[in-house]
């Protein structure tokens, strides 16, 4: 790279990395969109939170924790880095962080839902169903 070309790119929105930024998404958007097949929920929780709240109907249950994160994520966007990812854990923290993470492998498409399943303006506040068989 150029001089030219770094000083371009420093400039550039997102400072120098061309890559889209995760963007965020009402959990009212995410439902209506799954149910379109135009996006799949990732559930980045533990299995003892699933069980607790149960999960977003349809979503995939990938631990962020898990080794395979991202493996596991390859699998479920079948093996499409353009597939619409929405990310979603208790409260958005950990599913900022695996959006983040899987933007960073390349995925292009990647949102975090807002609020989560369980805070204030989040899943099950705004009263979306939830699949208790998780």
């Amino acid at each position: 790279m150029n001089i030219i070309s770094l000083v371009a790119a420093m400039f550039r929105p997102g400072g120098g990395d061309a890559r889209p930024k995760v963007q965020t998404v009402s959990p009212r958007t995410a439902h209506e969109q799954a149910g379109f097949g135009s996006v799949l929920i990732i559930d980045v929780r533990t299995p003892d939170e699933w069980a607790q709240t149960g999960i977003a109907p349809g979503a995939a249950r990938i631990t962020l924790q898990d080794q395979d994160f991202l493996d596991k994520l390859a699998r479920a966007a079948g093996g499409n880095k353009d597939a619409a990812l929405a990310f979603i854990c208790r409260s958005g923290m950990r599913s900022g962080a695996a959006a983040g993470k899987a933007r960073a492998a390349g995925y292009t498409n990647v949102y975090n839902v807002t609020g989560g399943m369980s805070m204030a303006g989040g899943w099950i506040d705004a009263g979306l169903p939830v699949d208790r068989q998780a």
